[in-house]
């Protein structure tokens, strides 16, 4: 039977004057690496970190567009549809121009698209046929994505269903996630335009 090591601290205190000096002894050699190197930290969680890292990335965005907004006047007219959109149309244009270099993946990141396709992956697979069908709306002819344009018109604005959206890292009301065809968007409300996409996040269309 194997016997069950407890390590035990042992003080010993030695009193020179006023001052008492502790010796510490460790009775286990096994915690004695431990004590050896007392600043060693623990095991990152590789889910967390990515994504800590993927919000820092969206709040840095963040931080450039409300820089931007501060230079488009608000539109106080709500009720005139035109004067909203040129609003619209103002603020993607600024922001696609100060990111210009922007690829996709650059705000989802590298380390965290697995985990995004995973997330999408597990609940496809869990929806019926009939689920699936009405999720998956497929890029109409001639239609095509890219980071910084605009939000095609021709395609639906609709939301993600809520058990899939609580699988995906929450966002400010500035973004939303839309998931069209077999991409993943990111998509800026305000400026109406696609911030960061992630390709081929759901199987192949069925049937």
């Amino acid at each position: 039977m194997r016997k069950l090591v407890v390590p035990v601290l042992v003080l010993s205190c030695v009193s020179t004057s006023d001052v008492c000096v502790f010796n510490i002894r460790i009775q286990s050699p096994l915690d004695a690496a431990v004590y050896a190197n007392p600043l060693q930290k623990p095991p990152v969680n590789p889910v967390g970190a990515a994504t800590a890292a993927f919000q820092k990335r969206v709040d840095e965005y963040l931080k450039l567009r409300n820089e931007l907004t501060k230079k488009i006047p608000e539109v106080k007219e709500t009720g005139d549809p035109a004067k909203i959109h040129s609003r619209e149309a103002a603020l993607g244009q600024a922001i696609a121009a100060a990111r210009s270099t922007a690829t996709p993946g650059d705000l989802f990141g590298a380390e965290m698209v697995p985990y995004f396709t995973k997330a999408l992956a597990d609940d496809w697979r869990s929806r019926s046929v009939a689920d699936r069908k009405a999720i998956f709306h497929e890029l109409p002819a001639g239609v095509k994505l890219g980071i910084n344009q605009p939000y095609p018109p021709a395609l639906p604005l609709l939301t993600l269903p809520a058990n899939m959206l609580a699988k995906l890292p929450i966002l400010s009301e500035e973004l939303e996630y839309r998931l069209i065809d077999r991409y993943l968007l990111l998509r800026d409300r305000d400026a109406n335009i696609i911030v960061d996409m992630i390709p081929n996040v759901l199987p192949k269309r069925e049937g």
